[in-house]
């Protein structure tokens, strides 16, 4: 896979910010302390992984060097070799696929997280995006949140289980693939479901990359549980003019044409679609922020065509990409000379399209909406439909048992991501996945991609404690 895609973490850096003014109702979280694992499982978690921290995974370098240092670690635990399985598509791309075996009472669950991460820029951080660094109650370093946590993590979990001697009623995968991140070559998930399926093969996967528990301000909002993601595809819109001095206009400039277009299409929005993840998301958080915000997402969930109330949730970005397909102008170019009427213009609009949306339909709708046979729509990246998980009530209750073990009374809510994440292949493929991480993040300081990248140290502790009660959970005959 070629295309750039922006990761659920950067998407949700961008919007979700817009409710942090809003919530300020109390956390419901436990007032005794959260569990954590032993000692030497914490301390196991923290060596994979500063070892990942510390290995180059961007496009550039590859993913083998952090494969090979995990098999060592599985290998060392006792693993055999015909469990263990390191390829990909180059000698630098490498996936990792390990295999917990059971008493074989179902089909296998399987774990995912990707091993790259993008680059960093020493200059711009205050320490060593490359040395996993502990200051401030925080783990900093390029991929803390991004998702070599999830990585270490799940790694520590499955040897825990294998040095606990437990035999789970379902076998236990972990596949950890690479080219998750912008720039990939070849997408691990795709490579493995095309090339060597019978090592992914399970009745059910949890990708820790897709989803995580929400907090604002250092408050528990609740856990989400990802069903389903949107769709991205690329347009351009072109137009063409005579050119010539710039002292003697004609009406055909090829930049105003192109304006006129692109304020036709930032007015628009397309109509609203409601599913039951999309639904149950917006009724939480109706029930957290209050206000007349909330009012509007109510009466949005009670009359999609309400006019008034689309119009002020289209400034709350997260809010407003539940409900709809979005197609905002991300790039623009024109003219050649500034004494010189342009011969050309070209805008860039890029889509995050419901999963069910229709090639055919986006196409006739840009068409319609911008009215000018001046203007050449092209599609530089078609939609390709993805699955949406039904919420599946087994699992479901399995998650919420296991986040109110660990923080009672905190919901877990349904959630549709609107950025991109490996769950586009695995529902490709046909399996059923959800998205699931027992990582909080502040929405408030979310720095996924950027510069300082960080998790709360207590964060990583807590999520390492969740991820082995849900493996025990899912892993047991349903």
């Amino acid at each position: 896979m070629t295309r750039p895609r922006l990761a659920l973490g950067a998407l949700l850096a961008v919007s979700f910010c817009v409710l942090a003014p809003l919530a300020r109702v109390a956390a419901a979280s436990s007032p005794e302390p959260t569990p954590r694992s032993p000692a030497e499982y914490d301390r196991l978690a923290h060596e994979i992984f500063a070892e990942l921290v510390a290995t180059d995974t961007t496009h550039a370098m590859g993913s083998a060097k952090a494969a090979e240092a995990l098999i060592r670690r599985f290998r060392a635990a006792g693993f055999a070799d015909q469990d263990l399985y390191v390829g990909g598509p180059r000698a630098d791309k490498m996936n990792v696929v390990v295999r917990l075996r059971g008493k074989g009472k179902g089909s296998p669950v399987l774990f995912n997280a990707h091993l790259d991460v993008v680059e960093a820029v020493r200059e711009t951080w205050s320490v060593d995006p490359f040395v996993l660094t502990e200051k401030d109650g925080y783990f900093y370093g390029r991929g803390t949140i991004d998702v070599k946590n999830e990585v270490a993590i799940l790694s520590a979990n499955l040897i825990r289980l294998r040095k606990e001697n437990v035999v789970p009623d379902r076998d236990v995968i972990l596949a950890f693939n690479v080219d998750e991140e912008a720039g990939g070559d070849m997408n691990g998930v795709e490579w493995l479901l095309k090339e060597h399926r019978p090592l992914i093969e399970a009745g059910l996967v949890i990708n820790h990359d897709a989803g995580h528990g929400q907090a604002l301000h250092g408050e528990r909002l609740w856990n989400t549980i990802q069903t389903a993601e949107k769709v991205y595809a690329t347009y351009s819109l072109t137009t063409h003019g005579s050119g010539g001095h710039s002292s003697l206009p004609p009406r055909d400039n090829a930049i105003a044409t192109l304006a006129k277009a692109i304020v036709h299409l930032d007015a628009y929005q397309f109509p609203v679609r409601l599913s039951e993840t999309t639904r149950g998301y917006l009724e939480a958080v109706a029930g957290r922020i209050g206000g007349e915000r909330a009012a509007a997402i109510r009466k949005v969930l009670a009359d999609s065509t309400d006019a008034a109330a689309l119009d002020a949730l289209r400034d709350a970005p997260v809010v407003n990409a539940q409900l709809h397909s979005t197609c905002p102008v991300t790039l623009l170019t024109g003219g050649q000379s500034e004494s010189a009427l342009p011969i050309g213009a070209k805008a860039t609009i890029q889509c995050r399209l419901l999963p069910d949306e229709k090639a055919a339909d986006v196409l006739a709708t840009l068409k319609r909406v911008i009215d000018d046979a001046a203007v050449e729509i092209g599609v530089e990246w078609a939609p390709v439909p993805t699955a949406t998980a039904s919420i599946d009530k087994a699992v479901m209750a399995k998650v919420e048992h296991v986040t109110n073990d660990m923080w009672p009374g905190l919901k877990v809510v349904p959630f549709m991501s609107s950025g991109a994440s490996d769950n586009v292949y695995w529902r490709g493929g046909g399996l059923e996945t959800f998205g699931v991480s027992g990582t909080f993040v502040d929405e408030a300081d979310l720095r996924a991609h950027g510069k300082d990248e960080r998790v709360a140290v207590s964060a990583f502790y807590e999520a390492l404690e969740f991820s082995y009660r849900l493996m025990r959970a899912l892993s047991s005959a349903r």
